[in-house]
C-alpha cells in the first residue's frame, strides 16, 4: 500500500506554487547580490573583511542556497514537495540566525559599529541583523503557507521564462560563491585562522620568497 502523503503528479493550476517560485529566485538573487556587494566594496577599498564579516557573508550566501535548493527542485520536477521546502527553506532559517547572532555580535563589539560608514544612520553591522531577521521573518510566514503550495505545478522544467530565471539566479550564486571562497583563501592564505584587524592578502605574503618560511 502506497502511504506516501505527496501526489504522484503535480496539482495543475498552482498559483501560488509560481508565487513561491519567484519568492525563492528573489531570495537568492537579492542575498548573492548582497554578498556580491560586500566583495565590489572589499575590492574597491583594498581592505579585507574582518573575521566576523566574512562569517557574515557566508551565512548570507548559506541562506541563498537554502532558497536556491527549491529552485533547483522547481527546475528538475517541475514542482516542490513539503519535504523540499522544508529542507531549503531550514537551510535559509539556520543560516540567517547564525548570521544575525554574527551581526549583532559585531555591532555591540567596541568599535564593531564604525566598522563601515553609516548609510541612514545606521552601520553595516546593524543593517545586516536587521536584513538577517527580516529574511527570518518571511520565511517563517512562507513556511506557514508550505501546505498550500506544495505540489503545485511550476512550469520550469521546460523552457520558458520560468526556467531562464531560476538558471540565471543559481548560476548568479554559484558565481559569487565561487568568488567569495577564492576572496577567503587569498586573505587567509596558508594560516589556520583570519587576522582579527586584516591588512593584507596573506596569500600574496606567504608565496612570496621567504614569506611562509
Amino acid at each position: 500500500m502506497h502511504s506516501s502523503m505527496v501526489p504522484e503528479t503535480p496539482i495543475e493550476g498552482g498559483l501560488l506554487g509560481r508565487v513561491q517560485f519567484w519568492f525563492a529566485c528573489l531570495f537568492t538573487a537579492g542575498w548573492a547580490l548582497v554578498a556580491a556587494g560586500g566583495l565590489v566594496h572589499q575590492f574597491a577599498t583594498g581592505v579585507p573583511p574582518c573575521p566576523l564579516c566574512v562569517v557574515q557573508r557566508m551565512c548570507m550566501l548559506l541562506a541563498a542556497a537554502g532558497a536556491a535548493y527549491i529552485v533547483r527542485t522547481a527546475l528538475m520536477d517541475g514542482a516542490v514537495s513539503g519535504r523540499d521546502y522544508m529542507t531549503g527553506w531550514g537551510l535559509a532559517l539556520t543560516a540567517l540566525a547564525a548570521g544575525s547572532f554574527a551581526s549583532w555580535r559585531q555591532a555591540v563589539l567596541p568599535g564593531g559599529r564604525a566598522d563601515g560608514a553609516a548609510v541612514l544612520g545606521l552601520h553595516p553591522p546593524v543593517w545586516a541583523a536587521l536584513l538577517f531577521q527580516a529574511s527570518a521573518a518571511a520565511v517563517g510566514i512562507v513556511l506557514a503557507l508550505a501546505h498550500a503550495t506544495a505540489d503545485r505545478a511550476v512550469p520550469a522544467a521546460g523552457p520558458g521564462r520560468y526556467r531562464t530565471a531560476g538558471a540565471a539566479v543559481l548560476w548568479l550564486l554559484v558565481l559569487v560563491t565561487a568568488v567569495s571562497l577564492a576572496a577567503v583563501f587569498l586573505q587567509e592564505g596558508f594560516h589556520w585562522f583570519l587576522a582579527d584587524t586584516p591588512r593584507r592578502y596573506e596569500f600574496f605574503h606567504d608565496v612570496r620568497p621567504g614569506g611562509l618560511w
